[in-house]
């Protein structure tokens, strides 16, 4: 019972992918009917027609050629865009029936669009594709030839999947060349390829044409053994032209084995599938396999049989007029091209002429030209000079009256120096007026036991009045100093502050007392008091704290 679990798990999964096969064929088929848009029907019959080239060949070249009919009218670049990519198609299901001269016919009409358009990677499949045609019609080094030219601009556009189809399709050419060393480093390459974008299905098919090649060395068991798991994977996808070529290369393994039963069945199943999918070629080379087998089993009725049904389908892919016909394709291909390059080159010529004529009639006009933009450019200039001088001007006026200003703010400065310094003699001197009343009252005329007392306080008063002239002399220079700055801020924070506010702000900051302001600024206490009171109001001092403080926290 153990033994049939995995196989039940094998078709089990074999069944699901079937059903997402049928449900992808099924959506597509869907998105044709609902699509009423030129443009997106022609788009879902050509998705549609690319899915059965793989799994449902036979419906294929009917989703094509329905796109066709659809834009045959229409002459827009985008259609025409659609239009190319549809003969590529169209190219593949005539080279899968063996009707080669209509696919080379098909390739040559895109290739002539996208050279045009310029479009190095379709350039490098249709190059491809007609490759394919070449090899298959046994022309080898045409085939080579190519698939160089195609892996050319699949390098130069970085397109990894068509880099790797190239080399493994470049290697088949090598093989069917007899160039088998090469061919396993196109293989190597196209493995390598394909590893780094994990393409399953593609590495897939760099192992069957490797297997094809151990085939040729004899080594069978490494040759069997991948062509069979190629095979299961083949049908798993429901891929049925590799599955027809599986079969094929399974009989030629046993073909030189001599096992001639297994031969023959295997070329019996590959040509079952190439007749149900129309496949002209693969049905030629497994009617000359049956026959080749039949004659070794001694069947010569079946050899016979199986040899004329093999000459009449081989004559209808390799014949003389298939190869005249590619030929002429390719004549005329090459005959369009040069007679665009001569059309092009002697539009060149004539547009050089006419350029050159040009440029001798716009020679006048640009001296014309040149003249009127001289006259302006001096028009220019000279309106320049002349704004140039005015600004200048008043550029002088304004620093004259700034000299000015500055000179009256000097005057003004020394006004006020002089100011103080009359206050400052005149307290000096009320100073020594009242030290000479007291000298007078209390030590001329005093009692022999107060003239002492009277001498010490004398003495204390006159050293105060040594340190507020101390203070003094100095206090000129750090109201200054103070006042460069601080006046300034003062302005901007507080402009509702007066002139003599901020002067009295500046000694606050200094930490002057009560009587020292009311010495400098020559007023009475209560004039000094009065004055804090409003500059408190005024600068918002919050109430318990100290003005002095708020002040020199200012700066």
């Amino acid at each position: 019972m153990k033994n049939y679990v995995p196989l039940f798990a094998f078709f089990s999964c074999l069944t699901v992918f079937s059903q997402e096969l049928d449900t992808t064929l099924i959506h597509l088929h869907e998105e044709v009917k609902k699509t009423v848009i030129d443009t997106a029907k022609v788009k879902a019959l050509l998705e549609l027609g690319e899915y059965q080239l793989k799994r449902d060949f036979n419906k294929a070249e009917g989703s094509f050629t329905d796109a066709l009919a659809l834009i045959q009218d229409k002459s827009e670049g985008y259609y025409e865009k659609f239009r190319a990519a549809i003969y590529v198609q169209m190219g593949v299901v005539n080279r899968r029936e063996a009707n080669y001269p209509k696919a080379i016919e098909y390739y040559i009409k895109a290739l002539q669009y996208y050279e045009a358009q310029k479009n190095d990677s379709k350039i490098g499949d249709v190059y491809h594709n007609m490759a394919l045609v070449y090899r298959y019609q046994k022309e080898h080094r045409k085939a080579i030839e190519n698939y160089k030219k195609a892996i050319v601009l699949k390098e130069k556009v970085k397109d990894t999947h068509g880099l790797g189809a190239g080399y493994n399709m470049l290697g088949v050419s090598y093989r069917q060349n007899k160039q088998l060393d090469s061919a396993l480093i196109c293989y190597q390459k196209a493995k390598d390829f394909f590893t780094s974008i994990n393409s399953k299905e593609d590495l897939h098919g760099v192992y069957g044409n490797l297997a094809v090649v151990y085939g040729v060395q004899g080594k069978y068991d490494k040759s069997i053994g991948l062509k069979k798991a190629n095979l299961a994977y083949y049908k798993e996808i429901g891929k049925r032209l590799s599955i027809c070529v599986e079969y094929f290369n399974l009989s030629q393994d046993y073909k030189r084995l001599k096992d001639w039963d297994k031969c023959l069945s295997y070329a019996d199943s590959s040509l079952q599938v190439a007749i149900e999918e129309g496949f002209k070629e693969r049905v030629s080379k497994a009617y000359l396999r049956k026959s080749y087998a039949n004659s070794k089993m001694r069947d010569f009725e079946n050899a016979y049989e199986n040899y004329r049904k093999f000459n009449r389908t081989s004559d209808e892919i390799f014949n003389l007029e298939n190869e005249k016909k590619i030929q002429a394709l390719e004549l005329n291909y090459q005959f369009q091209k040069e007679k665009q390059a001569d059309s092009l080159q002697f539009a060149q010529q004539k547009r050089e002429v006419e350029l050159q004529a040009d440029a001798e009639a716009s020679k006048k006009w640009l001296y014309l030209i040149l003249l009127f933009v001289t006259l302006g450019a001096a028009v220019v200039v000279g309106w320049l000079l002349k704004r140039n001088h005015q600004h200048r001007s008043k550029m002088t006026r304004l620093e004259h009256e700034n000299e000015k200003q500055v000179l009256q703010q000097k005057i003004n400065a020394k006004e006020e120096d002089i100011k103080k310094l009359i206050a400052d003699n005149t307290m000096r001197l009320s100073f020594k007026e009242e030290l000479l009343d007291k000298i007078k009252n209390d030590v001329v005329d005093a009692e022999p036991e107060q003239i002492s007392k009277s001498l010490q306080s004398l003495i204390s008063q006159l050293k105060r009045q040594i340190t507020t002239e101390q203070k003094l002399s100095g206090l000129q220079e750090k109201i200054d100093q103070v006042n460069k700055d601080f006046t300034e801020k003062l302005q901007n924070l507080y402009p509702e502050l007066t002139k003599g506010e901020r002067e009295v702000c500046a000694l606050l900051r200094l930490n002057l007392s009560i009587k020292e302001i009311m010495t400098v600024r020559d007023v009475s206490v209560d004039s000094v008091k009065s004055m804090r009171r409003r500059i408190r109001k005024k600068m918002n001092v919050p109430e318990g704290k100290e003005l002095e403080q708020f002040i020199q926290r200012l700066v």
